[in-house]
């Protein structure tokens, strides 16, 4: 019975000698932990809501520059630039600064060896609290970058790719693109090959008080593609510098960069922007252009063949029919060529249509396909190609006489290309060439719809 007591003693003794070193395990784990979490804390530098930062101010080498953020225009420079914000570059350092946390803090108080005596200085505000970093040199094996925070004697190690984004320069900060618009904000654009004037002009572009795109120049009567131009517009605003040269340019170093010879000039537009850019030498073996933005005078460059928006042409903008006009607005159309002659008379507000002074029922399925392939085969007659260099001679071998209801007179011609191989005919409006060239088929189908239309007729 006493051994069985003694045992009992000794069990008691090491359970209770078990939970003290339970215990005191834990009072070190807690201890081991809340020191650990203490060691993190201490690297954290700041930690706040990035969507609510308002305000980065940044003062470099280059001077000082403020940056302001609203819902209405996203983020705008405040000071006086003669450049747009990289919204970017203002998202990222909110970014980067919300969420800073060093890997260590260095044991050394000497400010001037980590290059504080020169430092980029940021401040970003949000939920009206400002957070300002001093962001010195990189480490000598470019790892880290070494930072202090306002109010604080210890100088910290972030990771290297973090402290190039805090390191903003004045180039930095500028937009990258030529044009910096919303698309639905543009209401006019145009482009020259060459100096800007008409004879070089590729298009110049207007959106109406409707919202329709019509063409300025060369062209006013054309039809335009609206889908092409949203595509134009959207490469446009796309478009990026490569890099940037220099500030302020004035006229007498144009001739330095080629712009006194441009090989394009580009302008975009909207109710409270306008940007014009000059294209011009190539350099660097015609990998990179030299652009000029007349407005700030700003220099840059642009990567060679990939500005979008210099690769549209006259074409790409308009509808590439010769002369078109809805049935409802003509009276009649003559059609003379070498085998037809053709009157076609349209009423449409009473639906009464005529071929040679012969009522056309176009109820009839049948008759109405014919009767307006025949009007189409010659309204929307489509060109080939623009040839502004042509100077048209001979007589036409086909002319279309329109008269519309308000008592316009129209008279569309096609006057043979010569040449033994061509099948080409100028087209002419009102004995003014069009700069329109359209394929011997265009003509051919006139024809072959008239002849389909009669047989039918009977």
């Amino acid at each position: 019975m006493k051994r069985i007591t003694i045992a009992l003693v000794i069990m008691l003794v090491l359970v209770a000698g078990a939970i003290g070193l339970y215990f005191l395990s834990e009072h070190h784990k807690e201890k081991d932990a809340k020191e650990i979490q203490a060691q993190e804390d201490k690297l954290v530098i700041f930690s706040f809501d990035e969507d609510e930062s308002t305000n980065v101010s940044i003062n470099n080498e280059d001077g000082e520059f403020n940056m302001e953020y609203s819902q209405a225009d996203g983020w705008v420079m405040t000071n006086d630039v003669n450049f747009e914000v990289n919204s970017y570059t203002a998202i990222n350092i909110c970014s980067a600064m919300s969420s800073l946390t060093a890997e260590k803090i260095i044991e050394d108080s000497d400010t001037s060896k980590f290059g504080f005596d020169n430092s980029i200085d940021i401040t970003v505000t949000s939920n009206n609290v400002d957070y300002t970093l001093h962001v010195g040199n990189a480490t000598p094996t470019n790892e880290n970058f070494y930072v202090m925070k306002e109010g604080s004697d210890d100088i910290y190690l972030i990771d290297y790719t973090t402290g190039l984004t805090l390191c903003a320069t004045k180039d930095s900060l500028k937009t990258v693109y030529i044009a910096n618009f919303n698309p639905t904000d543009i209401t006019h654009f145009a482009l020259w090959e060459g100096e800007e004037n008409d004879e070089n002009i590729r298009f110049s572009m207007n959106k109406n008080s409707d919202g329709r795109w019509e063409m300025e120049k060369p062209y006013p009567d054309a039809i335009v593609h609206t889908v092409d131009i949203n595509t134009f517009i959207n490469d446009a605003i796309r478009d990026k510098i490569y890099n940037f040269v220099a500030e302020e340019c004035p006229e007498t170093d144009y001739e330095k960069y080629g712009f006194d010879d441009p090989q394009y000039v580009y302008e975009v537009s909207g109710p409270e922007k306008y940007v014009k850019v000059i294209f011009g030498d190539m350099l660097n073996n015609d990998t990179e252009m030299y652009g000029l933005f007349t407005e700030t005078g700003q220099v840059v460059t642009f990567s060679a063949y990939t500005v979008a928006a210099l690769g549209y042409d006259t074409a790409d903008v308009i509808n590439n029919e010769v002369y078109n006009v809805p049935y409802t607005d003509v009276a009649s159309v003559k059609i003379i060529t070498d085998t037809v002659e053709a009157e076609v008379e349209l009423d449409g507000e009473n639906s009464v249509y005529k071929l040679d002074g012969k009522n056309v029922n176009i109820s009839d399925q049948e008759t109405n396909t014919f009767f307006f392939n025949f009007y189409n085969s010659f309204n929307s007659a489509s060109f080939e190609s623009l040839d502004k260099e042509a100077v048209p001679e001979g007589e036409a071998e086909v002319k279309v006489e329109y008269s519309l209801n308000d008592g316009t007179k129209v008279t569309i011609e096609y006057i043979p290309v010569p040449g033994e191989d061509s099948n080409t005919y100028w087209a002419m409006k009102n004995g003014e060439y069009t700069d329109m060239v359209v394929r011997k088929k265009v003509i051919a189908n006139i024809t072959t719809c008239y002849e389909v239309l009669n047989e039918h007729l009977g």
